[in-house]
């Protein structure tokens, strides 16, 4: 085996811990809740899972993260919920790399929303209605919900791609963009 390829196994492996451990934080300590809605930046590192090292990389950390949490936290595992979780991670991933857009903003932006139409709005919503039995009228409101988060992180995830120190400890010592 090629010890530079472990070294870069290794290194991605650690920084996905690392972004579990932040995304449990960021959802279950660092959150505002009003019922049912909850203000966190705990997809924040699920999306820089999915930028820095592909939309595998962000469903995992988002599945991972989602599931550790929520037993953490005392609650069963949802697997809809999980799912949803990791979706946002591999739709942001997936549409940063695959978006057809003039710009890496723009591209981010689109995975971003991406991941959360697909995660937060479709398959966490069907599974507060189909679990929880939430109305679709109730589960409207997460919709403005999704999209200040998305956004939020789009600046963040912005602003931490513009930290080259960062980038290059993330991608093994250079700074390309995709590996």
């Amino acid at each position: 085996m090629n010890p530079n390829h472990t070294h870069r196994s290794l290194r991605i492996l650690t920084f996905c811990a690392l972004l579990v451990a932040m995304s449990i934080v960021f959802s279950r300590v660092l959150s505002i809740s009003t019922g049912f809605l909850r203000f966190n930046l705990g997809s924040l590192p699920v999306v820089l899972a999915a930028v820095l090292f592909g939309p595998g990389a962000g469903f995992v950390v988002g599945a991972l993260a989602d599931a550790i949490g929520g037993v953490l936290a005392g609650y069963a595992i949802n697997p809809l919920i999980t799912l949803g979780a990791g979706a946002v991670g591999f739709f942001a991933g997936w549409g940063w790399r695959h978006l057809p857009a003039r710009t890496d903003g723009l591209r981010l932006a689109g995975g971003i929303l991406l991941g959360h139409i697909v995660g937060s709005m479709v398959l966490n919503s069907l599974a507060l209605r189909l679990f929880y039995g939430y109305a679709w009228g109730v589960l409207a409101a997460r919709i403005p919900n999704a999209l200040v988060l998305a956004g939020a992180e789009f600046v963040l995830v912005r602003a931490l791609l513009a930290n080259h120190a960062l980038m290059a400890a993330a991608r093994g010592g250079h700074t390309g963009r995709r590996s």
